[in-house]
């Protein structure tokens, strides 16, 4: 090879490698550039190459540098930031009871998985007791020998002991049964007091018994050993235990099972002998309580010329028609009657109390035995005065009533309400000290149309997802739209109607507030003549303009067909009929910085109408980004763009208040997209977003026959005119579609698809995985969402589990829902986690580039990348052993045991320790320190130097 063909080569290898070099490299400085590479970040040393070894080691350079490229493209698709769950709060709490603290300063909540300790006097959070993912919390209680542990039961049947004071786990106990209730009480075993547990378990055959166990903290190693008290072929659920576990009350609902024993110590567990009697009751039971009533003076026990009689037992029943039933001395009088000579056909005499018109879900003794306190449906607590018969009323609580408790000393309620809320009132005024507000969100939202079937394909939504934006100044405010109300006990409300707007800190999970959007009956007789529930109307849609000064929503009436037949013989539900007796209005809502709440603004009354008359629904919703401008796409295909302009009072004198809206709105044009499409438009689903720049509008039509794909329309938002459309992005009713820059993100029931909208390219997503069992499940996108600051979006598809013929349908047909993560340029998730519940929304956080996952348990999902991720606080467990706001806290209130020093927070004003402090004020006396003003510098500067 010639000297100057090979001087050449070298230079084309030199650029090559090094493409940024400069034209007019010297040899030497190329030969040395390259004895000196760097690959990665790592310095490489190469011998100088004879020319009789210039085509071997040329050759070994192609397949090294190969292999580099093929390395470095690796580590460049490895170096993607991963993505993880960042933060869970919320949640729903379960139909478990409150329980007060011995000192009533706190009060227990249950949730599914974990047991939240908040203060009485502030409402905040104060510890969370957090269990394992596959448990489910079926009791929780007290210690009766310590007040500082906490026995929380699992479904599974094992038992944790916590000393709730400084959230740390004593001890555990595993068992192999399902458990569907238990509570703790103190027994003497061997002149030794120790906790015992009584629950109710089920056997593999069905059978369900009553189990005492003796929990002790050195035999945590081995599953406890206990004897059964009872078994029996009832689905009994429920138990309470009186007088220190002598007398024992198991119900199912229609039966009462009442287990009595003889007082006096125990000198083993096996001791434990009970004497059950049965009651078969004339109702349905929901809830009951017992209470220990002191017999009457002079009274002695059977067979006994000196001891005195034990206390009797009184037993008070709620049931499913609305009447309380009371059993005074129930154990005595059971005994009397299976010892009387006519036991056929007799049954006890009880005293029936009626005003709730629905079921009660919650009735209590008072601690002196003279009030009953009940609760249901009506969101009214009412109190009973037995000796005379007076009822006293608390009402337009603000939702029905779940749960009722009485504090340890009887000067405090606390109200579970069904809409997740716990309030504590005072037992003289009746006047609420504190509440802990959840997130109310509802507990299942099924849309009204067919499911999907369980190969994926269908025509209509599984899941309507809820209206819920974040506030664009703040992006930890979630404002959603929630129910009014919802209904207490098992019998969940599918077709719950929003028309509340609550917003929620989801950084810390603190409610903020709570305000009506469109009317409501939450406190009045919601029920018709004809026993039909009276709906209120449905918040469709909301949103927020960027600035967060402009809120709109969109709520939806309908009344029932059969009422409507009246008025309208045509009206055939949601048919071309229904808009005569439809109610839909578009609200526009301003911010009011003195009240902190949303003002209205302006009402307009039939956003979209027909030409002969009546509303037509609104499907879509969105604000422009830089404006105070919204659009709304209504069912007859027309888009509306609505603005704000100054309000003209031509014959009143305009006020000079700021707070008076000096504003109202308006329609500035309409785009009629009927006409681009392949006909009317009779289907209810469409999907629309701006760009990021607010310049265009993507508009989401499905196509009127099944064989054709859908429209993607974009217009001009400024000139409100229609520039394009494309079919052929994706096939069935769509259920999102965003902008991520310049692309274009499409999802639909079927499909998912990326339009490159400046090249005109389009991309289709493979949505088909496979399942833990190796078969190929299709996932069907339900939400979407698309982040700018990590530029990737983010679905959440449904998918439909294939079991064998053998499992039954249930499992079969059981839905699962995934949120998967892509880059634009991407095929493959990135990132793809399960969900436990329905989905519900799913927001992009702006500000830290997450997605904010709400469902049906109540629970905020934060899924981020760790290269964005914020900075981690100090958790509300960490920092609300030292919040102490009463006026103990200020005069010799002394922390809890077991709780860490000040100085170990992580925090920066910790750092400053006591030599540093040491160090600037000395040993000297206070009147030879220095002026305040230098201590606080040199203060200062200690802190921030560290």
């Amino acid at each position: 090879m010639p000297e100057a063909s090979r001087q050449s080569d070298a230079v084309k290898r030199s650029r090559a490698e090094h493409p940024h070099e400069t034209l007019n490299t010297t040899g030497r400085e190329r030969s040395k550039k390259r004895r000196l590479s760097r690959e990665s970040g790592v310095a490489s040393q190469t011998a100088p190459v004879s020319r009789e070894d210039s085509s071997a080691n040329r050759a070994v350079s192609t397949a090294v540098e190969t292999t580099q490229s093929g390395e470095l493209e690796k580590a460049s698709r490895n170096s993607q930031p991963p993505w993880s769950l960042l933060q869970v709060v919320g949640g729903r709490y379960s139909e478990l009871d409150p329980i007060f603290s011995v000192d009533e300063k706190f009060i227990f909540l249950a949730l599914e998985k974990a047991v939240h300790i908040f203060s009485t006097s502030t409402s905040r959070l104060f510890r969370t007791l957090q269990l394992e993912a596959s448990a489910k919390v079926v009791g929780y209680q007290l210690s009766p020998t310590s007040d500082e542990h906490l026995y929380v039961f699992t479904s599974s049947g094992s038992v944790r002991k916590w000393d709730w004071t400084s959230g740390r786990q004593i001890s555990s106990w595993e068992t192999s049964c399902k458990t569907f209730s238990a509570t703790i009480c103190s027994i003497d075993v061997d002149e030794t007091v120790l906790d015992a547990l009584y629950s109710l378990r089920q056997h593999k055959d069905g059978r369900r018994e009553l189990l005492i166990t003796i929990l002790k903290d050195g035999d945590t190693d081995a599953e406890p050993v206990g004897f059964v008290a009872l078994e029996t072929s009832r689905s009994v659920k429920h138990i309470t235990l009186s007088n220190q576990g002598r007398v024992v009350v198991i119900s199912d609902g229609q039966h009462i099972f009442v287990g009595d024993r003889k007082a006096g110590a125990s000198a083993s567990p096996e001791s434990l002998h009970y004497t059950w009697r049965e009651l078969s009751l004339p109702v349905t039971a929901t809830c009951f309580d017992v209470r220990e009533s002191l017999p009457a003076e002079g009274s002695k026990s059977a067979g006994s010329r000196a001891k005195p009689a034990a206390p009797a037992v009184d037993l008070v029943l709620g049931e499913s028609s609305g009447s309380i039933l009371i059993y005074h001395d129930v154990v005595n009088s059971l005994s009397r009657r299976e010892n009387s000579q006519e036991t056929e056909g007799r049954s006890l005499v009880f005293r029936k109390l009626h005003w709730h018109r629905g079921a009660v879900m919650a009735v209590r003794w008072s601690r002196d035995g003279n009030y009953l306190i009940s609760g249901g449906s009506e969101s009214v607590m009412v109190l009973w005065q037995l000796d005379t018969g007076r009822k006293q009323f608390l009402p337009h609580l603000s939702a029905p009533i779940c749960n009722i408790i009485i504090s340890p000393t009887g000067n405090s309620y606390a109200v579970k309400l069904a809409d997740n809320t716990a309030i504590i009132l005072s037992a003289t005024e009746l006047q609420p000290s504190s509440a802990i507000i959840g997130l109310q969100l509802p507990s299942s939202r099924t849309a009204q149309t067919t499911a999907l079937t369980r190969s994926g394909v269908s025509s209509s939504r599984i899941l309507d997802a809820i209206p819920a934006v974040l506030h664009p100044r703040n992006s930890d405010h979630l404002l959603v739209a929630v129910p009014a109300s919802q209904t207490a006990g098992d019998g969940k409300d599918k077709t719950a109607n929003l028309c509340f707007l609550q917003t929620v800190d989801i950084r810390s999970g603190s409610h903020l507030s709570r305000q009506a959007l469109a009317r409501t009956n939450t406190t009045v007789l919601n029920t018709g003549p004809e026993g039909t529930k009276i709906l209120p109307p449905d918040v469709k849609f909301l949103d927020i303009t960027q600035d967060g000064q402009w809120l709109a929503t969109v709520d939806d009436w309908l009344p029932y067909p059969q009422d409507a037949t009246a008025f309208d013989p045509g009206c055939d539900g949601d048919g071309p009929s229904a808009g005569y007796s439809r109610e839909t209005f578009l609200k526009f809502w301003m911010w009011n910085d003195s009240t902190k709440l949303w003002e209205l603004v302006t009402r307009i009354n039939e956003p979209h109408s027909r030409l002969q008359g009546g509303a037509m629904s609104v499907i879509g919703l969105a604000s422009r980004p830089g404006t105070h401008e919204f659009v709304t796409l209504g069912a007859d295909g027309i888009l509306r763009f609505w603005d704000a302009v100054p309000r003209h009072q031509s014959h009143i004198k305009p006020r000079t208040d700021a707070a008076q809206p000096q504003e109202t709105w308006r329609c500035r044009r309409s785009v009629n997209l009927k006409s681009s499409t392949d006909g009317s438009l009779a289907s209810q689903a469409a999907s629309m977003s701006f760009s990021e720049d607010g310049s265009v509008l993507a508009v989401c039509l499905p196509s009127q026959s099944s064989s054709s794909a859908g429209f993607v329309h974009l217009v001009d938002a400024d000139v409100c005119e229609l520039r394009q459309t494309r079919q052929g992005l994706f096939s069935g009713n769509p259920c999102g579609v965003r902008f991520l820059g310049r692309h274009l993100i499409v999802a639909s029931e079927q499909s998912l698809s990326v339009w490159d909208t400046v090249n005109d390219v389009s991309r289709a997503v493979e949505l088909s995985s496979s399942g833990s069992n190796g078969s190929t499940t299709r996932g069907s996108p339900i939400l979407l969402s698309a982040n700018r600051k990590t530029n990737s979006f983010a679905i959440i598809t449904c998918r439909f589990g294939t079991a064998s013929s053998s499992q039954s349908n249930k499992r079969r047909h059981k839905t699962k829902f995934h949120v998967e993560i892509y880059n634009p340029q991407s095929s493959k998730p990135i990132f793809q986690s399960a969900l436990r519940c329905h989905p519900l929304a799913l927001l992009p956080d702006p500000v830290t580039g997450d997605f904010i996952v709400l469902d049906t348990s109540a629970y905020v999902q934060r899924i981020g990348c760790s290269s964005t991720g914020p900075e981690p606080a100090v958790s509300s467990n960490e920092l609300s052993p030292y919040m102490k706001t009463e006026l103990d806290g200020l005069f010799g209130w002394h922390a809890p045991k077991n709780v860490p020093a000040l100085e170990s927070l992580p925090n920066e004003s910790a750092r400053a320790g006591p030599s540093d402090l040491g160090s600037i004020f000395g040993s000297a006396p206070p009147y030879l320190l220095s002026p305040v003003s230098v201590l606080f510098r040199d203060v200062v500067g200690a802190i921030v130097g560290k």
